[in-house]
């Protein structure tokens, strides 16, 4: 739900808005995760969290970006790809990476579960992020639909 809920909240908007809108997403996420770290120093808890919400600052961007492309039938894999992007540099940088607060790691206990198997956390990741992406997109059509005044299955079809 969180992605489709952040693919939605950058659907159409510019690049800045939709970097604002990923460093508001992450800071609380990231706050709320790494909360342990406190026995460190709150210092710590802040630093690293504005620091990770960055990462979801640019993904944001990019959502946004994505979000105005030609086909929007693919909009819900390029948000998938933009989260294994984002979840790949968080891995590495800085200083060999952070991965906490992936996507994969909330699924253990899913129907996602059994692509860990096949390709590991980076699939786990993009099948949860194209569900989210597609649910988002579903829901785009569905309010479109309700606007246009109808929501035939015709209509509702393409």
């Amino acid at each position: 739900m969180a992605v489709a809920a952040l693919a939605l909240l950058t659907h159409g908007r510019t690049a800045r808005q939709g970097a604002w809108t990923g460093f508001a997403f992450g800071v609380p996420f990231f706050l709320l995760l790494l909360k342990w770290l406190n026995v460190v120093g709150w210092d710590a808890v802040i630093g690293l969290s504005i620091i990770q919400a960055a990462f979801l600052a640019l993904m944001g961007a990019g959502l946004a970006l994505v979000s105005r492309l030609p086909v929007p039938a693919l909009w819900p894999l390029w948000t998938a790809c933009l989260w294994i992007a984002e979840e790949w540099a968080r891995d590495r940088v800085p200083f060999g990476g952070f991965p906490w607060g992936r996507l994969a790691f909330a699924n253990t206990g899913s129907p996602y579960t059994p692509l860990a198997a096949l390709g590991g956390a980076p699939l786990v990741t993009f099948g949860v992020a194209v569900t989210g992406g597609a649910l988002a997109s579903a829901a785009l059509l569905l309010w479109r639909l309700h606007r246009a005044g109808g929501l035939s299955p015709r209509g509702a079809l393409p």
